[in-house]
């Protein structure tokens, strides 16, 4: 069962599915500032099973993404990479450094994407 400290939405209360928005977290929601205090307190990089773990729930896929979610959330406080989440505060200038240019590396991947979308709409349009 899960932690009563656990994100509501991980205890099983969450709105029918017509009703939840496609993990579109606010930056107040309490859960963001658990995660960055979880973040913080650890000092180091946590997977998002281990972050499930520590909330004593169930790690399943949609469990992470909604850890995705609110680290997305968090930003930039919390610097996301192949090790997981970690806190700006204890992640070094390197780490920090390859963070944000992995994020601009999807940012260019996806302007090119708009372009070429754009570019074979042009062809079919015109």
């Amino acid at each position: 069962m899960p932690s009563p400290s656990a994100p509501p939405c991980l205890r099983g209360q969450q709105p029918p599915q017509k009703d939840l928005p496609l993990f579109l977290i606010d930056k107040a929601n309490t859960n963001v500032a658990r995660l960055v205090e979880l973040l913080d307190t650890a000092r180091d990089w946590l997977h998002a099973a281990t972050i499930l773990e520590r909330w004593a729930v169930i790690d399943t896929e949609h469990n992470r993404r909604f850890v995705r979610a609110l680290a997305a959330a968090a930003e930039p406080e919390i610097i996301s990479g192949q090790l997981g989440y970690k806190h700006i505060a204890h992640a070094t200038p390197e780490e920090i450094h390859h963070a944000a240019a992995w994020l601009e590396g999807q940012g260019k991947k996806m302007a090119d994407r708009a372009c070429a979308l754009r570019r074979r709409a042009h062809q079919l349009i015109a």
